[in-house]
Parts: structure tokens; C-alpha cells; sequence
């Protein structure tokens, strides 16, 4: 059985995108507790106080980005372990070798297409919530 106490961080500057993906997460069968940060400091800050099982974290923000975000939870004793997921709409093989090198947990190219965020959101149940140990 799985625990209904699932919760997730979206950090996104676009507000488009986290529409699509609450609206892809909303046909999940077990209840997901969602919270968005529109930048990297309202990302740290939400971590803080709302404690999730994992972030999809945007790469392209301004301000302080989602390496530096990336940086910070992996510099911190205390989140170090937090599973993380970048959620980028670059391909650059750089892109996707830095945020490996820096420990990122997956990374994840954004969809073009609703069916894509839906098929995203299930693969995101499927294995961090149903598979993988948190």
C-alpha cells in the first residue's frame, strides 16, 4: 500500500508548466501534495518548510538557477539525500553532464505535448513513489 502522504516541489518560473504538471499529477490514483517556487531562493526556503519526497527542478531561472539550486540542497547536510530531479527544456549534453556531476538524481527533458506531461507524471509515480525507497 502506498503512503498518501506523498509530497512534491515544482520549481518553475513558468507558470504554464506547472499547469501542465499539476493538471498531469491530478490523475494520479493516490492523493499528491504539490507546492510550487517560481525561483531558486523560494525553492530553498520551500524545502524548508514543506519537507518534500522529491523536486523537479527547472534549470533555466533567473536569479539563482537550478544549478546553483542543485548546488545548495546537495551542499546541506540535511538535504543532501532529497531526490531531485531536473526538469529542463535543454538537451545540451553539457547541460546533462553538469547536473549528473553535481548529483542530480535524473534529468528530465520537458514534454511538447499533454499527453507527454501525463506520461511523465505516471513514470514519476511509477518509479519515485511505487519503486524506489524514499
Amino acid at each position: 500500500m502506498r503512503d498518501p502522504g506523498r509530497k512534491l516541489l515544482i520549481v518553475d518560473d513558468d507558470p504554464n508548466e506547472v499547469l501542465f504538471l499539476r493538471n498531469a499529477f491530478a490523475a494520479a490514483p493516490v492523493p499528491l501534495e504539490i507546492r510550487h517556487a517560481d525561483s531558486g531562493e523560494a525553492a530553498l526556503a520551500e524545502i524548508t518548510r514543506f519537507n518534500p519526497d522529491l523536486v523537479l527542478l527547472d534549470l533555466n531561472m533567473p536569479g539563482m538557477d537550478g544549478h546553483d539550486v542543485l548546488l545548495q540542497i546537495r551542499s546541506d547536510e540535511v538535504t543532501r539525500g532529497l531526490p531531485t530531479l531536473i526538469f529542463s527544456s535543454s538537451e545540451s549534453s553539457t547541460d546533462i553532464r553538469r547536473c549528473y556531476r553535481d548529483h542530480a538524481n535524473a534529468y528530465v527533458v520537458k514534454p511538447r505535448s499533454s499527453d507527454g506531461y501525463r506520461a511523465l507524471a505516471e513514470s514519476i509515480e511509477r518509479f519515485w513513489y511505487d519503486s524506489a525507497r524514499l
